[in-house]
């Protein structure tokens, strides 16, 4: 489709009572997705559209549908049902609602884990025009009869490509079924790739693609930089940055819910304003700190990879990646709270000894190299530092992952091969060596050294013992189960049987050269009276006596 911008919203093709909420929303001009998407849901197209975080995709399709979704009352159920796989997504898609609908006077109803049925139940029963739900409180209310999909003519899955990852695909299929055959679909995802959303991609038909940009790319308002750092500074050199570089409207990124605690709790001593959210705060923690986070009254949001997705927090002044992630997709989420809808932001990131191959595999899939951070007069940054190359090359990530719950773990993977791959190719070829002289003892293609031999003087007495008791252990074996065969057979008094070949005789040890044996087992004879552990051809006796 065309990528040439158009002037206003009102060239798209909105009614007078849209563009009225496109006001009230801040919006001057539409972005790429938005341009290029509401002509399209104008149309009544199906759409499978990805862009970059941060560009508008909610507006993209809450406009136009709510342009020419018809007012029903109180049917049995929602005419547009919108799908998103987080709680935090779905609350934010039902601001940008609440304001369209202020100014078309629809209703909506979001439905969403972690709180009370009650409510939701009650809402449901009053009707509404627009239903925003995760799948799983969705398919609970659908399970006690209190949600009726039966109605809905649009249906928007949003974020597909992270619904596909976090497990949902077989809970959206019974969605879907659940709604009317004839029916909009409108598919949004961070990428078109077939391995991240190409099992879901069936349920749209002749959409119109929209794609923005590809796979693995920062918005290109967003200047990125590294701070390479010893361990044990980290905790006390975050605190420094944020007072040096100010910590109003900032979010600062770790791995794990314990960390974000951890650092909350260490800018809370040196006088910052900070509040976690991660998966262990219920949703009214979570709702209140980004409430007091867009309010100002929080200046620092210390958060996992859960606010990494979607969320929209405007006027972020920059993200600290306090811990690399160890997905490389999950850092272009990260840095994507900053910058958004064509506005400038930078992020830093703090690298340790243990985080440069998950960097060197974040650059590989974003092909570019991020500089270091060179404002560090007066940050002590430890005493061992990893040194990065200042012209170093991203590496070519080839065959990214196919799709499934494993994809994160794959494009890691991938991303890692190539930075090897890259790291070998700057090594250059590896040098030949000489074969090593053989040491004193050791064998040399399947023989004893001449001074191994020579400082062996016992070597000749052991291969005799062996070859001994080899002797004895077959003349046994004639006497006892081979019935007078005069070879040295397994002793099972079958004829065929197999010979034991000397060298496999005397490498076993006496009295044991059975258990070497790769060969064919013969069959159990009868049990006889007599047998001692050690016989050929029988049962052996435990240590404790017992068969």
């Amino acid at each position: 489709m065309s990528e040439t911008q158009s002037s206003t919203f009102a060239e798209l093709g909105l009614g007078a009572k849209v563009l009225a909420a496109v006001k009230s929303l801040g919006y001057e001009s539409p972005s790429p997705v938005q341009e290029q998407a509401i002509p399209a849901v104008l149309a009544g197209k199906d759409v499978l559209a990805a862009a970059q975080t941060g560009t508008g995709k909610t507006a993209a399709f809450l406009l136009p549908v709510l342009n020419d979704l018809p007012h029903h009352g109180k049917a049995k159920g929602p005419l547009c049902l919108i799908v998103t796989p987080t709680r935090e997504l779905a609350i934010q898609i039902e601001d940008v609602c609440q304001t369209i609908c202020k100014k078309t006077g629809h209703r909506s109803v979001t439905v969403v884990g972690g709180v009370s049925y009650g409510p939701q139940r009650g809402k449901l029963a009053r009707g509404c025009d627009v239903l925003v739900a995760t799948p799983g409180r969705l398919m609970d209310l659908m399970g006690t009869g209190d949600c009726d999909l039966s109605e809905v003519t649009t249906l928007v899955i949003d974020e597909a490509d992270r619904m596909l990852d976090m497990g949902f695909l077989p809970t959206v299929r019974k969605i879907v079924a659940a709604c009317r055959n004839r029916r909009q679909t409108l598919l949004f995802s961070a990428t078109l790739d077939e391995a991240a959303v190409g099992e879901i991609t069936d349920l749209v038909h002749d959409p119109a693609v929209i794609e923005i940009a590809r796979r693995g790319t920062a918005a290109q308002t967003i200047d990125q930089f590294l701070l390479p750092v010893s361990p044990e500074v980290k905790n006390k050199l975050l605190a420094k940055v944020l007072e040096r570089e100010g910590h109003s409207r900032v979010i600062v990124f770790c791995r794990t819910k314990h960390r974000a605690d951890a650092a909350c709790r260490r800018l809370r001593k040196a006088g910052i304003a900070a509040a976690p959210i991660h998966g262990d705060r219920n949703q009214n923690q979570r709702e209140r700190a980004l409430r007091d986070f867009r309010k100002g009254s929080i200046e620092v949001l210390v958060a996992t990879d859960v606010l990494a997705r979607g969320i929209d927090v405007p006027d972020v002044d920059y993200v600290v990646n306090f811990d690399v992630p160890g997905d490389p997709e999950d850092y272009v989420h990260r840095i994507g709270r900053t910058g958004r809808a064509g506005e400038f932001g930078w992020a830093l990131t703090f690298v340790t000894p243990d985080d440069v191959d998950d960097m060197l595999a974040t650059e590989a899939l974003m092909g570019r190299t991020v500089p270091a951070f060179e404002r560090t007069k007066g940050l002590d940054l430890g005493t061992t530092p990893p040194e990065l190359d200042p012209d170093r090359v991203p590496a070519k990530v080839r065959n990214l992952p196919a799709s499934g719950k494993h994809r994160k773990s794959r494009t890691k993977a991938a991303a890692a091969k190539a930075v090897a791959r890259q790291a070998k190719r700057d090594k250059g070829p590896r040098p030949s060596h000489g074969k090593p002289k053989a040491k004193a003892g050791e064998r040399e293609t399947g023989k004893k050294t001449k001074d191994a031999t020579a400082k062996s003087p016992t070597a000749p007495g052991e291969r005799g013992n062996r070859s001994s008791n080899a002797k004895r252990q077959g003349a046994s074996t004639k006497g006892r189960g081979s019935q007078g065969r005069g070879d040295s057979s397994r002793g099972n008094g079958r004829p065929g049987s197999r010979k034991r070949s000397g060298s496999s005789q005397r490498e076993s040890g006496s009295g044991q050269g059975w258990q070497s044996y790769n060969g064919p087992r013969p069959s159990k004879p009868a049990r006889k009276k007599g047998r001692r552990p050690g016989d050929l051809g029988g049962k052996t006796r435990s240590k404790s006596g017992r068969r």
